[in-house]
């Protein structure tokens, strides 16, 4: 694959590049795209101090390969701002999350043993972007409940530094599962949060509509790659920073 393309080459903080605003969350899946999310990822990481500097000024694991994996970038009129990764595991597809990397015993005990799980992992947002880095989240989880609801998942889950635990539980519902630990790669540990997704999903979307999937969103994912989203209705009222 070509070295990694910095997310400022075609990053548009300002969101002036293709007129009026508008979000667009789709698969990654050409050589270009994946160029843009490494070097999306190294940016968000490396300002946070999560990961250090390195040649290719770029961030993967080995998960991203895996056939279980699919990971997607958040674009406003074009320009990247943010990215994520959703997993799954499931009694018909007994595959590796990423999570397991630092949680597998954890998830052992705290999971059901025939539990389909859905993961987000890698969840960024570019340091530069002028989007609210919590707007930016609110269209990113859009992929996992995607992911949730065509799997009929039991649970969501995902890894988060310990300062960003209040935010998930109060904007996801999720609960902690684990204690810190630390994380391959990462410089500070992080916390496993779950949300018990068929318990908690119409509450969930009764708060936040434009998280919630219809049947011609399962259908255009299918057709396209892409996930769309209802104008006006992506906000997320909560302003407590989140991923910064």
């Amino acid at each position: 694959m070509p070295e990694p393309v910095p997310p400022q080459a075609r990053f548009d903080p300002d969101g002036r590049a293709g007129g009026a605003s508008g979000f667009t969350l789709r698969r990654v899946s050409t050589r270009e795209d994946w160029s843009v999310v490494r070097a999306l990822r190294f940016a968000a990481l490396a300002s946070r101090g999560d990961v250090g500097a390195r040649p290719e000024a770029g961030y993967a694991d080995a998960h991203d390969a895996a056939p279980n994996t699919i990971t997607y970038l958040l674009e406003r009129n074009s320009a990247p701002v943010a990215s994520t990764r959703s997993s799954l595991r499931s009694p018909a597809r007994a595959a590796t999350l990423p999570a397991m990397d630092a949680f597998a015993e954890a998830m052992r005990s705290a999971l059901e043993p025939e539990a389909t799980v859905v993961e987000a992992s890698l969840t960024v947002v570019h340091p530069s972007a002028s989007v609210d880095a919590n707007v930016a989240l609110f269209h990113l989880f859009k992929s996992h409940m995607l992911a949730c609801a065509a799997e009929r998942a039991d649970w969501l889950v995902t890894a988060v530094r310990e300062t960003q635990m209040g935010y998930y539980r109060r904007m996801f519902n999720m609960e902690i599962l684990t204690g810190a630990e630390a994380v391959p790669g990462m410089a500070y540990p992080r916390v496993l949060m779950g949300l018990r997704y068929r318990e908690q999903a119409a509450l969930l979307f009764r708060r936040f509509p434009a998280l919630a999937v219809s049947d011609a969103d399962e259908r255009r994912f299918v057709a396209t790659g892409e996930i769309s989203f209802q104008p006006g209705r992506a906000q997320n009222p909560i302003a407590q920073p989140s991923l910064r």
